[in-house]
């Protein structure tokens, strides 16, 4: 399989300290690598880096497709649960449609495709009977699988996932871990997890970082 994400001696942080140091790895077409760690030693970072939210004090991050190197991939983020606004006023529906709105131009509206396609989304996370549901009425596993469904729903060639195992009970854990390996055969996952017994598990490649 093509490598499609390649990190070459990255350096990383924030105001000019660094959380990540020299770091390179890679990440093939439906690979699954695992991260773990502890709180403080930079996986957050090292996600924020390959989605391209953060630019790296040194090194490079690039891209490929087919081989071919690219400007960027199609990315689908699952943040880490306490940095979502459960508060936030949208529906199940409208916060999976979100997800497509990088498919569309700023100001347009949602197509029959668009709505075609956050269905789509919806029926795989079996969420269809709570799609009509504000978001702060739900269970920390339903609103895990509504931001999972918003983070597949433009068909991703990457997934990240930053530890959305936390704040999920035992049952919705083997349950989206069943998720993830269906998700898998179709696109790359990168994942932060301390669940280090499945991460070594499933992924087929596990980073260890330490502080």
């Amino acid at each position: 399989m093509h490598e499609i994400i390649c990190l070459n001696g990255v350096t990383a942080g924030y105001e000019g300290r660094a959380q990540i140091t020299g770091m390179s790895m890679s990440v093939a077409e439906r690979d699954f690598v695992g991260i773990t760690g502890p709180n403080g030693s930079g996986k957050t970072t090292l996600l924020r880096v390959i989605l391209g939210l953060l630019k790296p004090m040194s090194g490079s991050v690039e891209y490929y497709r087919g081989g071919h190197k690219v400007a960027h991939l199609r990315m689908g983020y699952l943040p880490q649960y306490n940095a979502i606004d459960h508060d936030f006023p949208i529906s199940v529906y409208d916060t999976v449609l979100s997800g497509l709105c990088g498919t569309k131009p700023l100001w347009g509206r949602f197509k029959r495709e668009h709505r075609d396609m956050a269905d789509r989304a919806i029926s795989a996370m079996g969420i269809d009977d709570i799609s009509q549901r504000p978001i702060k009425a739900l269970s920390g596993g339903q609103l895990q699988r509504v931001l999972l469904a918003r983070a597949i729903v433009a068909k991703p060639e990457v997934l990240v996932l930053d530890e959305p195992d936390t704040y999920i009970d035992r049952q919705f854990k083997d349950q989206m871990h069943s998720l993830l390996a269906g998700i898998n055969s179709d696109c790359a996952i990168v994942m932060v997890s301390h669940d280090r017994e499945y991460i070594t598990s499933a992924a087929r490649h596990v980073i260890t970082m330490n502080r």
